[in-house]
């Protein structure tokens, strides 16, 4: 027997092994996706922020209306110091501690005397839930998996009898996530059920959740209505939040909710308080309306594991096993339908940092970034983060109708830019006086208003002029030069001949020079002139003709022209 019983030991660890590798596979395409908008912002400030700035915001007994979450913070600070963009590694560590979580599940059922059948049930259904199939793909979501982490270490500790130890998981879970503020009830209900009644141990907690639970509630007083953290008690909107979180539990709105009446069938204290900690946990979800996603049910689950622990052992084993393939299956059908969307978004959001960074080689180092416009899908913090990402954490940035963005202008050497699609890509404009700029390159973004008349082609990246085009350009101390690059099409050379290209500085010429190829740099050397903004016109001869059905009397075709170096 004794033989036997050692056996037995193991399945436990080997299911719990086979489960893993299963988890693997189906969620291995994840370490493919990439970072949210939410990721490319946390992975800047919190990255550079000193050592103080978290101790005080793990220490500070105020709600942080900066909605600063410093334990979640962290794994940004040194993942990124580790590996930077390098985005497997922060799924390997999503992923890991959501291994762990399933182990602390499964010991926490031990702890309330379930079977180890019934406790891996609870255990298997936590490991894998597709409305929570994000927390283990996406960064963004680590504040509700490490709060959920500590809220099940504090319940680990309190059943246990270290009520005392059990304070500081406590307090690091809800400066993870703020929904821990409701654990101090899953312990009165503990207490009141199961436990001794050991009424003066709660005290600390109760007084930490009021301490946190009112400031919420007097902070929230002070929200605009378009805040989506704004607590809402309208029934009506209680009521939408409810049926979105019970359709997403069991994918259907009544099967969610049917929980609730299972107390009529199954008397269990350990099914009440595993109501009682779902319940708790969601309740300050189900005020928020306005931040309403299936992936918040992770750290509730906790509760839905219990409750599913509790219905397991009045099930007999074969079902039990035929449940849970089930189960399993619809979920992964599920994820499935789910996963292409999540790694579209990844894609996007790898596109908008690919495309800066191509952007970024192209020009020297500036001290601010100013965008026009935001790629669609993407919010303005995203393009934030992704530039601070590529540029330097130090670069100013903002959008250029906003104060921020107009406050940046200034921040010279700067770049204004413009994202355009598809493909995703930058076009920018490198402002290093704040005026005139030195040079026009037509590739990227054009300061028509610099552009007289003599211009064909807005828009395009080569730009024809007439025989005499006009601009005016801010001419640097140190320029030495004058170049254009310029080209003219096959047919027009072979039909006129070169072109003779002179340059005009505030009417004064720079002299002449020859366009004998299809794309040429032509290059002036620069009489001594004071700095300051310029008249310049270009004078081309012989006038040409457009290519057949193009009416148009041209110049020469302009790639780029301006003062050098600079």
């Amino acid at each position: 027997m004794k033989i036997l019983g050692q056996r037995r030991s193991w399945i436990p660890l080997a299911c719990f092994l086979a489960a893993a590798v299963l988890f693997y596979f189906a969620n291995r395409a994840a370490y493919k996706g990439y970072f949210s908008d939410d990721d490319l912002v946390n992975l800047t400030w919190p990255t550079f922020i000193g050592n103080d700035v978290y101790i005080h915001g793990l220490l500070s007994v105020k709600t942080d209306i900066r909605n600063f979450r410093p334990v979640g913070d962290l794994y940004y600070r040194y993942l990124y110091r580790a590996f930077h963009l390098y985005f497997p590694a922060y799924v390997i560590a999503l992923q890991l501690l959501h291994a762990l979580n399933v182990l602390l599940v499964y010991l926490l059922l031990r702890e309330l005397l379930f079977s180890s059948v019934a406790a891996g049930v609870g255990a298997v259904f936590y490991l894998f839930h597709a409305a929570v199939v994000e927390i283990y793909w996406k960064p963004m979501f680590i504040f509700d998996l490490l709060c959920a982490t500590l809220c099940l270490a504090a319940l680990l500790l309190y059943i246990r009898g270290h009520w005392l130890l059990g304070l500081i998981p406590f307090w690091l879970a809800y400066k993870s996530k703020e929904v821990a503020v409701m654990l101090p009830i899953a312990f009165v209900a503990w207490e009141l059920w199961i436990g001794k009644r050991r009424w003066k141990r709660l005290v600390p907690y109760l007084v930490i959740s009021l301490n946190f639970g009112l400031q919420a509630i007097w902070i929230n007083h002070t929200l605009g209505q378009g805040n989506p953290y704004l607590l809402n008690f309208s029934f009506g909107l209680l009521a939408q939040t409810i049926s979105f979180y019970s359709a997403a539990l069991f994918f259907n709105m009544f099967a969610g909710m049917a929980l609730l009446l299972l107390p009529i069938w199954l008397h269990d204290r350990r099914l009440y308080l595993g109501l009682v900690v779902m319940i708790s946990l969601m309740l300050p979800l189900l005020l928020l309306p306005g931040r309403q996603l299936t992936v918040y049910w992770y750290t509730p689950m906790i509760g839905v594991a219990m409750v599913v622990a509790a219905v397991a052992t009045r099930t007999p084993r074969w079902a039990l096993a035929m449940l849970l393939v089930l189960w399993c299956s619809w979920n992964y059908l599920i994820l499935r339908q789910k996963r292409p969307g999540i790694l579209a978004e990844g894609a996007r959001d790898r596109a908008l940092v690919t495309a800066l960074r191509d952007y970024s080689k192209r020009i020297p180092p500036v001290r601010a970034v100013v965008y026009e416009n935001i790629p669609d899908q993407i919010h303005s913090w995203g393009v934030d983060g992704a530039i601070n990402q590529v540029f330097g954490a130090e670069v100013q940035t903002g959008a250029a109708d906003r104060p921020e963005g107009k406050q940046a202008m200034g921040k010279l050497p700067m770049a204004l830019i413009r994202f355009t699609a598809p493909p995703l890509a930058v076009q920018g404009l490198l402002r290093t006086n704040d005026g005139a700029q030195p040079y026009i390159r037509f590739t990227e973004l054009v300061p028509e208003w610099q552009l007289g008349t003599g211009w064909y082609d807005q828009g395009s990246r080569l730009r024809w002029t007439m025989p005499r085009a006009e601009l005016i350009l801010h001419r640097p101390e140190k320029a030495t030069a004058f170049e254009v690059l310029a080209g003219m099409s096959p047919g027009g050379l072979d039909r006129d001949g070169p072109a003779e290209v002179s340059i005009l500085e505030d009417g004064k010429t720079l002299g002449v020079q020859t366009l004998s190829q299809v794309f040429q740099t032509l290059r002036w050397n620069l009489p001594a002139a004071a700095a300051g903004d310029k008249h310049i016109s270009i004078v081309s001869k012989p006038a040409r003709q457009g290519d057949p059905g193009d009416p148009r009397i041209l110049g020469i075709a302009v790639q780029a022209l301006g003062y050098t170096p600079f």
